[in-house]
């Protein structure tokens, strides 16, 4: 209504989630407010330079303005569109294909240390197979049985040293894994 008017009119927001969305804001004022995608799309970028009195620097492109600006993969103004480049003061911040890469490399440096993080739990750990507890009389343990007891304690210490990587450090044995076959 004010846009209607003639008021200069402007989105704003001092919360750090709504600032980053105002192109989100910009599209609620064409669905429900009748602008057109122009007068939308000045309520987030023209109009609050206007009332900040900057608007010869920034709030719009144009030769000799600061080039703080967000290149999209689409109109900024639909919810699937997604931020490519920033640029502020003329340099890029941020491109998203230079992100994937910075972000796989972080990974792989992520799964290298870990591995040796892992490793080096295992060496201190000094796996062994462990003995298992002998059969009660009168129930004799089957070598299948007998081997499976031994695989299954190896398989639940390999499981505590590398669960030790990240747990509190509780005992991860204390559910009764040889509680079975007696």
């Amino acid at each position: 209504m004010l846009t209607r008017a003639g008021v200069v009119t402007s989105f704003n927001s001092d919360s750090n989630e709504m600032a980053r969305r105002l192109n989100m804001e910009a599209a609620k004022a064409i669905r429900y407010g009748g602008l057109s995608e122009q007068e939308a799309w000045k309520l987030v970028t023209l109009n609050p330079a206007i009332q900040l009195g900057i608007a010869d620097r920034v709030g719009s492109i144009q030769p000799g303005m600061d080039a703080d600006l967000v290149l999209w993969n689409a109109s900024p103004l639909s919810n699937y569109a997604r931020a490519e480049q920033t640029w502020i003061d003329g340099r890029r911040y941020f491109d998203r294909e230079q992100d994937r890469a910075l972000q796989a490399t972080a990974l792989a440096e992520r799964e290298r240390l870990l591995n040796l993080a892992a490793d080096a739990r295992r060496k201190a750990l000094a796996l062994t197979p462990s003995t298992p507890e002998p059969a009660k009389p009168g129930k004799p343990v089957s070598p299948e049985v007998r081997y499976w007891m031994q695989t299954e304690t190896l398989w639940w210490q390999h499981l505590a040293a590398a669960r030790g990587l990240y747990h509190n450090g509780a005992d991860l044995m204390s559910c009764g894994v040889n509680d079975h076959v007696h």
